[in-house]
């Protein structure tokens, strides 16, 4: 979408003058003028498909809506990623997500102050609530059991809201799960040499074995997670993306990053937050109970019609699109600083442990 403001082309771009305007329009601000701004770089080693930074804002006069800082999103500077990613809409479908989805509500995010993209130029820019008093989650490190039953009752409540949702119809800039599937499979099979040139010696035999046995058939499990029911699934919903506040209240969880936000089966989230934040001791002790505790909350908040069993095949068969994920994220982005190869690690051997432990390669043709 076309905004009569420029856009930066990156974060050293913005202006104390740009931030006024931007703030101005979201109607922070009404009598204030930004007159300084610092700049701080966020995310090292978490934020793989664009520079993220906040900002801190100094004004001329007081102004009660006027923030003293806000995050600020933009596209990733490696221009052969970002060209890929700009082809899979991932920066314009964020900025929609928080005008047309976040606030019919379901689950906290942070308030977006404004956000553009430009399609003929694949820039784009989202200014974001600045949550720097809340926890953020770390995948490498994994959550306590509090911070996976904060998240799974969460997000059922989410899922609930937006299942089977007359809007969802509406919604034709967040693909479905069969959407691009021929490409995926595609990427697959590309990237698959560079994925296990990348880590090959450090790759579990299970995963190794079936990943290889998986490149001709990632389209059909795309096919088999994009019928009904659906509703709205984040699509990356790891701890790092998990900001928690106090329990029990309003701000127990906000959920950030929703770039790769799809339409298709709910518990398809719930397999990549298990397989991927948890060490494979504690998803085994906690799995169970999550998965039922999820079920027994999608029925609490209105679903109808999805019998625990199927619930349960629905989980079985994302977890090969946790390993696509794995596979295509790895091999594509830049986990090269310390902390990126040790998440790399993690997931890696989460993912391969969760592969043997559900028998996912049962669930490939022969």
């Amino acid at each position: 979408m076309m905004d009569e403001l420029t856009i930066p082309a990156s974060p050293d771009a913005v202006t104390p003058a740009w931030l006024t305007q931007a703030l101005r329009r979201a109607g922070l601000l009404t009598r204030t003028t930004v007159t300084a701004r610092a700049m701080e770089r966020l995310g090292e080693g978490q934020g793989f498909t664009g520079q993220l930074v906040r900002f801190r804002m100094g004004y001329d006069v007081a102004d009660e809506g006027a923030p003293p800082s806000l995050v600020a999103k933009f596209p990733t500077a490696d221009p052969h990623v970002r060209a890929i990613l700009n082809r899979h809409g991932i920066y314009e479908r964020e900025i929609r997500f928080y005008q047309e989805v976040a606030p019919a509500g379901g689950l906290r995010t942070p308030r977006a102050y404004y956000g553009a993209f430009d399609s003929a130029t694949g820039e784009s820019v989202l200014l974001l609530e600045d949550l720097a008093h809340a926890r953020v989650g770390d995948n490498i490190a994994g959550g306590s059991p509090d911070d996976v039953a904060c998240v799974i009752r969460h997000l059922a409540t989410f899922h609930a809201t937006w299942w089977e949702h007359p809007r969802l119809g509406q919604l034709a800039w967040m693909p479905c799960f069969h959407d691009d599937a021929d490409v995926l499979q595609a990427w697959y099979q590309q990237l698959w040499g560079g994925f296990v040139e990348k880590f090959g010696g450090r790759l579990p035999g299970a995963l190794l074995e079936i990943g290889a046995r998986f490149r001709p058939h990632v389209a059909h499990s795309r096919h088999q997670l994009a019928g009904p029911p659906r509703t709205i699934v984040h699509g990356d919903l790891r701890l790092d993306n998990c900001l928690f506040g106090p329990a029990g209240s309003d701000t127990a969880l906000t959920v950030i990053d929703w770039q790769v936000a799809l339409r298709g089966r709910a518990v398809s989230d719930v397999s990549y937050f298990l397989a991927f934040c948890l060490p494979p001791s504690q998803r085994r002790a906690l799995e169970e109970s999550c998965v039922k505790t999820y079920h027994t909350l999608l029925g609490t908040h209105g679903v109808r019609g999805y019998a625990f069993a199927q619930c349960l095949q629905d989980y079985r068969l994302s977890m090969l699109q946790v390993l696509a994920r794995l596979v295509m994220a790895v091999a594509l982005l830049d986990f090269t600083s310390e902390r990126g190869q040790a998440l790399a690690e993690v997931m890696i051997h989460r993912c391969a442990a969760a592969l043997e432990d559900h028998n996912i390669g049962a669930l490939i043709p022969a």
